[in-house]
This record gives structure tokens, sequence and C-alpha cells, in this order.
């Protein structure tokens, strides 16, 4: 093959295998893109099941927190309620008792109620009669009360309420202290929601109790007032009396709701997150990991690439390319690695073809070339199991040989004479292939170099030449 074939079959070559890469990093991006998809699919429902068991941790988690919060009120009160000072009824004494204390037990202000209905606002120091307010009654028949808030223009309180008892245990009132619900916001303000959600808290009417936006609480309004929204599972868990999860519709998005009913309030937290903002991430997270997919198979393809030039590259390198045995470098650096290792017996076994020159001489390089590979081929047979066969130049090779005994040696090189014999009679031309051989061992544990021994192997070649030319 002329230089210039040469050159045009490597071209295409590399074309091929370029265009295979490329068939290869197509199918595996549409492969990635259809994985990717059907993965998105899938994992759709199971994000949706993620976010709500995440809600609904962080509602319980909520619930607790804001029980905890008025149930640390109720006991103040309860525990203030039992002081003399309190329940002895006299204003004078209680005004003095408590004043200046709101701030202290973490209410805006404390008013005391008589049975008659008489609340008397102890920083104000004012009485007004509440007798005919349904807050009387409330208070009244309940030792433990919580008023639905009641809101000014840029405030919202709700009234926590205990009974006073006299000594005889005859109920003669009640301890009540109003609780900023700005305060009771902080409270939600500090648990973090899931992916960009919301929560608040609402009564049986749909009106904001807490809210992240308080303004909300102080319009009063109803989130069943709104446009186009659909609150029926909100009203389910009123209604039910339970805990709800489901979709909400807020100004005609969907959202992933989970509501919380609180029995003792008859309020609900209700905590949720738009639908396209959970795919949104989603879809993200997917993206990335298809990125990732394909940056991969990509590094993968180039390294396989890689490796394979290389594997071609040392191959060339380690094998002769005319015999396909190992090179003259591959053997020098197995005799390198073998110099310094006492821990085997090495033999070895130089040979070449007799008459070879005269041979290439006489039937030209081609046939020269037939008979080197023919040679190649017979040791590569016999010694494989053996040892490592090796090129030298010209038709000089070495056999290096690992522990075997002299008389297996021997046994070897004469199946070489026997194989090329063999081969001989079917050549198309008059030569008969024949080799001389020599060798010579270092045994283990000597100190004598490798190439000592390659030296007494040659000369032993030629001394056996000698004796049979």
């Amino acid at each position: 093959m002329s230089k210039k074939n040469k050159i045009g079959y490597k071209i295409q070559y590399i074309k091929k295998i370029d265009a295979i890469i490329l068939g290869i990093v197509f199918i595996m991006f549409i492969v990635l893109i259809g994985g990717v998809w059907i993965s998105t699919e899938n994992n759709k429902e199971q994000q949706l099941l993620l976010i709500q068991d995440t809600m609904d941790i962080l509602s319980d988690n909520q619930k607790t927190q804001f029980e905890n919060y008025i149930s640390e009120k109720v006991e103040r009160l309860q525990g203030f309620a039992t002081f003399r000072e309190i329940n002895g009824m006299d204003h004078q004494v209680q005004s003095k008792f408590l004043k200046d204390r709101s701030d202290e037990f973490g209410f805006h202000h404390i008013f005391i109620m008589d049975k008659n209905g008489n609340s008397f606002y102890i920083d104000e120091g004012i009485t007004r009669s509440q007798k005919n307010e349904p807050f009387y009654q409330n208070v009244m028949n309940n030792d433990i009360y919580i008023t639905e808030p009641f809101y000014g223009e840029y405030e919202a309180y709700m009234t926590v309420c205990v009974s006073m008892f006299d000594y005889s245990g005859e109920k003669i009132g009640a301890l009540c202290g109003a609780v900023e619900l700005n305060t009771v916001r902080d409270i939600f303000v500090e648990t973090r929601t899931v992916v960009n959600g919301d929560m608040f808290l609402i009564n049986r009417d749909g009106v904001y109790v807490v809210a992240n936006d308080m303004q909300q609480v102080y319009n009063k309004k109803s989130i069943y007032d709104a446009v186009d929204s659909d609150y029926s599972l909100v009203e389910t868990a009123f209604e039910k009396k339970t805990d709800q999860t489901g979709v909400i519709i807020q100004n005609g998005k969907e959202y992933q709701a989970d509501i919380t009913y609180l029995e003792d309030y008859d309020w609900a937290i209700v905590q949720c997150i738009e639908t396209e903002e959970i795919f949104k991430d989603l879809a993200e997270m997917e993206m990335w990991r298809y990125f990732s997919y394909v940056i991969v198979a990509i590094i993968i393809i180039c390294v396989g690439r890689i490796a394979i030039y290389w594997r071609r590259s040392l191959k060339g390198i380690n094998t002769d390319t005319l015999t396909g045995c190992h090179s003259r470098a591959s053997m020098e650096s197995l005799i390198a690695k073998l110099e310094h290792s006492r821990k085997n017996q090495v033999t070895i076994c130089y040979m070449d073809l007799n008459k070879f020159k005269s041979m290439n001489d006489t039937y030209g390089h081609d046939m020269g070339d037939k008979v080197l590979c023919i040679f190649s081929k017979v040791l590569m047979e016999v010694f494989n199991k053996k040892g490592y066969v090796g090129r030298m130049g010209g038709d000089e090779f070495i056999v290096i040989l690992l522990n075997t005994k002299e008389e297996e040696v021997l046994e070897l090189c004469h199946e070489i004479e026997r194989l090329l014999k063999i081969k001989s009679e079917k050549l198309e031309f008059e030569y008969s292939i024949s080799t001389s051989y020599g060798y010579a061992t270092r045994l283990k544990g000597e100190k004598e170099s490798l190439q000592n021994i390659i030296n007494k192997a040659d000369e032993n070649m030629y001394r056996f030449k000698e004796e049979h030319r």
C-alpha cells in the first residue's frame, strides 16, 4: 500500500470512528431525553407526596408550637388568678398589684371580670359592663375561654380568660389577658414552609387570624370571598373537624394544601404551595440530572476513545507489526522488570533462522516476511503458554521462560524443529525452514545480570549454528 493510500485509509478510518461516536452520542441523547421525561412524569406523584408529607409535619409542628404558646399564657393567668390580691375583687388592690405587669406577663393589657359582667381594665383604670355581650356568657360558662380575634385599624388581638374562684370553690369572675396577634405571627414566620410556600391561620368563617402579611388580618376579609378561588377543602376540614390534604384554588392558581384543624379554637392552620412551583423545581432538578448524564456520557465516550487509541498505540509499541509477537521494546521492558527480581529462575533462549539471508536474497523480501511469520507463529504456538516470545530484529527471536527445567527447554526446542519441518513441506518454494538456538539460565537467587544471560544464550546459539553448519 502506497503512503498516499495509507493516509487516505487513516482519514477514512478516523471519519468512521467519529461517525460511530456521534451516532452513539445521538442515541444516548435521545434515550436520555426519553428517560428524563419518563422519570419526570413518574416523579411528579412522588414529589407531590413528599411535599404533602413535609407540609403535614410542618403543620403539626406549628400546631404544637401554637398550643404551647397559648398554654403558657393560660398557665400564667391561672397562676395569678389564685393570688389574694387579684381574686379579692378589690379594684384598688388589683390595680396596684397588676399595674405595669402586662408586658411582664406577655399581654397587651389585662382586665378582670366579675360574675356580674363588670370588667375592670387595669391599665386604663376603668370599669365596663359587658353583661349583655356574648363574651360574658362564654367567659362564665367556660373555665378557660379564648376569644375570636377582634380588630383595630392596624392591630388585632385575641383574649385569653381563666376562671377565678373563692375559697369555697364558687366562681367569682375571670382574669383575662389580651394577646397581640403579631406575637402569634412570629411563631408562624419562624417556621419555614416548603419551597416558596405560605402558611396562615383562619377561623371557621375563613377570616385570617394570623398571616404572614398582617394587613390581611386587619382587613377582616374572608378567603371564601376571593374571586376565582375554591376553598372547598378548607370547608371540609371545618365541617368534619379533621385534617385535610389536597388541592385548593387561589386567584385562579392551583395549590397543594395541608389543612390542620385546631379543635380547641375551631380554627385551622392552612399551609399551601403553588403546584407549578413544585413541578418547576422538579423540572430544574431533572434538567440538571439530564445535563449531568450527557456530560458523563460524553466523558465516557471520550475516555473510551482515548483508551482505544492508547491501547492501539501501546499494542503498536509492544507488538511486532509483522509477526504479531512481542516487540523488542516489550521484551526489553520485561527483562528490566525481571532484572532485580531474584524470586524466579529465568531462562533466555535466543533463536534465528538458518540461511535466512540467502533465502531472502533468492526469493525476495515478501517470501522472507512470510517465513518470518511462519517462524513466529510456531514459536508462539509452542512457547506462549510457557513464556514470552519476542522479535529482537531481522530473523532473531528471543524467548523468556520462568522456572522451566532444562529438559523441558530442550523438549520445546525440539518441538520447534519438528513443527518447522512440517511447515517447510507446505511451502511453495524449495526452502527448509530451520532454526539455531541457544539458551542460558539464571537460577533463583543468583545475582548475575540478565544481560549476561542474554549474551550467553546468543553465544550458545552461534555455537549451535557452527556445530550444525
